[in-house]
């Protein structure tokens, strides 16, 4: 009974969950991967369990075409040698036109694998502060300093367009303001017209129309960017992209 509770949780299987990163929305191979597996033949005839099957695939695409993917750290590394191995031969003698060229594609490159890391480390990062959150270590004193400083408010201005620094000064000057305000009203009188407001709606056919495609691309538009996936492990960074 003994070995079978100690081997229990070797023999179990490991579940390995799809995560969808932000940084593979800048590679140019990426739509490629994503018409792979979306174009792949699938025999349901429901819609929906036809979406469901389309995702489920482009999953097993996309964790096919991640391991093939190289470290962005490692490249960025590579490629500012690169750069600073040209530039050192800069120092000694004039570029060839070759050599000029093939510099300029390394700058626009490292620019791109900057903002690809970019991307990766700001998901990691919400990641982290989800798992963190409040406690006591380092990672929660940095985004605290940060989050102080943009909530900082560094100047104000008053009605002679003076700007204020002072820490005094400023809480004053929304002390003032606010107190201005208060017990200060333009309020005249509501004229309800209940006959317009409370009209029988007769026509109820808009109530069952199926769904456009304006109105789903509208929805899909002001979707918010950079939130937690769904169930299938997709953003919603993916879906408007």
């Amino acid at each position: 009974m003994f070995l079978a509770s100690s081997l229990s949780p070797l023999l179990s299987p490991k579940l390995i969950f799809f995560r969808f990163e932000n940084y593979w929305l800048q590679r140019d191979d990426f739509f490629n991967q994503v018409t792979l597996g979306w174009t792949m033949e699938s025999h349901h005839l429901d819609a929906a369990k036809l979406l469901t099957s389309k995702f489920k695939n482009l999953r097993k695409v996309l964790k096919i075409w991640k391991l093939s993917l190289s470290n962005l750290k490692q490249n960025i590394s590579h490629v500012k040698l690169v750069l600073d191995f040209l530039n050192l031969i800069e120092d000694f003698r004039d570029l060839s036109l070759v050599e000029w060229n093939f510099r300029s594609i390394l700058e626009d490159k490292l620019i791109s694998l900057l903002q690809q890391q970019k991307a990766y480390r700001k998901q990691r990062g919400t990641v982290k502060w989800v798992t963190l959150r409040d406690a006591n270590t380092r990672f929660f004193h940095a985004n605290a300093t940060v989050k102080h400083r943009r909530s900082l408010i560094t100047r104000l201005v008053n009605d002679q367009g003076q700007s204020l620094f002072n820490h005094e000064d400023k809480a004053n000057l929304i002390w003032n303001s606010f107190k201005e305000r208060l017990g200060t009203s333009n309020f005249s009188r509501v004229h309800l017209d209940l006959p317009n407001l409370l009209q029988n709606t007769v026509d109820l056919s808009s109530l069952i129309q199926p769904f456009s495609h304006e109105e789903i691309d509208a929805i899909v538009k002001h979707l918010p960017c950079d939130k937690s996936p769904g169930p299938d492990g997709f953003n919603t960074d993916f879906l408007k992209k």
